[in-house]
């Protein structure tokens, strides 16, 4: 599972299984385990929204409030005023409250980039005198756009409107769609991004069951979250998609266009920067679903995620093993593990790069021995809890010799 889940699980990044945002956007988000994510798939061929272009902003009024908004909140971060900033927010959702109050927080550490601006290109009315507004984002006033996003705003009896996310209560019942291999579950608000969803959802679940053979038909369902409180798993900042072990059947997700979700490249969809970890959070699901996900080892678990989802982070690695700076895949498994703690002292580079050692660890592995045996190896450990004779006994090789091939393999590909 990947995200800042509240519900009981073992931890690592924020909580061991949590595919959170990728760090370093014009306003990056905080990211326990990080999601710089690979190119885009040519899997998902949805061309980038083109906002402003053909569709010209039509409420005039609602714009200019939007965009007086949008610089209030701007000079609030930029001064660290925060009863200023507190002033561009709807006071009425408690974890819309709390959410804004740690991007203040962490605006005050340097960390969200308070001197972005960001310019409504796009506008969609929704219910109950809310409005979407597609955004770009210029890393500064006067540079050219280099991001996307697309926030809420709640229109106010004097014609100013404020940053906002719906309630529960305005959200209503959840609703559920079959689209081909998965089922959608979700709220009418997001009616109009379901078939984009499943597109993507179904690429990611074809991809996973052609690499794990499941041991009977399963029909994931996938849980499309427009806010922060719609579910308990996604209340965490900064979390982009979620399983959470023992469902078998369910992954949590942000809605495409939502605060949530965070900016994507001005050239990018959210449709193709969503397949990666949806690809990995159902190999979670899909692995819990051949044996349960918490009696594997960490950089099995969270390596052939990223094996699957073709998320390598080459470029750490190499890095990492350029400068001998290769980790065991022991140390690996520990990173993710204790990542949260702050304890440790571990950042969310070392988490990152913990991510990269399991996925290239995974890959050497399969080469090697193939997938098969990684599914028996997992097996015999979850039964014996002795990992050195586990693995002697399904490959014959010790786990020491097998971790000096593996710096001998990573240095040979990246020599």
């Amino acid at each position: 599972m990947d995200g800042d889940v509240q519900v009981p699980l073992r931890t690592s990044g924020f909580t061991r299984r949590c595919a959170l945002i990728a760090a370093g956007f014009a306003s990056p988000y905080v990211a326990g385990e990080c999601w710089p994510l690979a190119s885009a798939s040519s899997d998902i061929q949805q061309k980038p929204r083109k906002v402003g272009l053909d569709e010209p902003l039509a409420d005039e009024s609602t714009t200019l409030a939007i965009q007086t908004c949008l610089d209030a909140r701007s000079d609030a971060l930029m001064r660290g005023d925060r009863q200023a900033f507190v002033a561009t927010i709807d006071q009425r959702n408690p974890t819309w409250r709390r959410i804004q109050g740690d991007v203040f927080d962490l605006s005050s550490r340097g960390g969200w980039g308070p001197t972005a601006t960001y310019s409504p290109v796009q506008l969609q009315d929704k219910p109950l005198g809310y409005v979407k507004a597609f955004l770009e984002v210029s890393p500064s006033r006067g540079v050219a756009p280099a991001e996307r996003t697309t926030w809420v705003f709640s229109r106010q009896a004097d014609g100013t409107v404020l940053h906002a996310e719906p309630t529960n209560d305005e959200l209503g019942m959840r609703q559920t769609t079959s689209i081909g291999t998965v089922v959608l579950s979700h709220y009418n608000w997001d009616a109009d991004i379901v078939d984009r969803v499943a597109a993507v959802a179904q690429t990611a679940w074809t991809r996973v069951s052609s690499i794990i053979e499941l041991p009977k038909m399963i029909r994931p369902i996938v849980s499309l979250n427009p806010t922060y409180a719609a579910h308990s798993g996604l209340r965490g900042f900064s979390t982009w998609a979620a399983y959470l072990p023992g469902s078998r059947d369910t992954v949590l997700l942000r809605s495409l266009e939502s605060f949530g979700a965070g900016p994507v490249q001005i050239t990018e969809t959210e449709d193709s920067r969503l397949l990666i970890p949806l690809t990995h959070e159902l190999t979670h699901l899909a692995t819990d679903c051949v044996l349960s996900i918490v009696k594997i080892p960490h950089w099995m678990s969270e390596g052939l995620a990223e094996y699957v989802a073709d998320n390598f982070r080459t470029r750490e690695f190499s890095s990492a093993v350029a400068s001998n700076r290769q980790w065991s895949l022991d140390k690996a498994s520990e990173i993710i593990e204790w990542g949260s703690d702050i304890s440790r002292g571990y950042t969310a580079n070392d988490i990152s790069l913990a991510y990269a050692h399991a996925s290239h660890g995974t890959r050497y592995f399969v080469e090697r021995f193939g997938i098969t045996r990684f599914w028996e190896l997992a097996r015999e450990f979850a039964s014996s809890r002795r990992w050195a004779e586990s693995f002697l006994t399904v490959t014959t090789v010790s786990w020491s010799d097998f971790g000096a091939d593996w710096f001998r393999w990573s240095k040979g590909i990246f020599a």
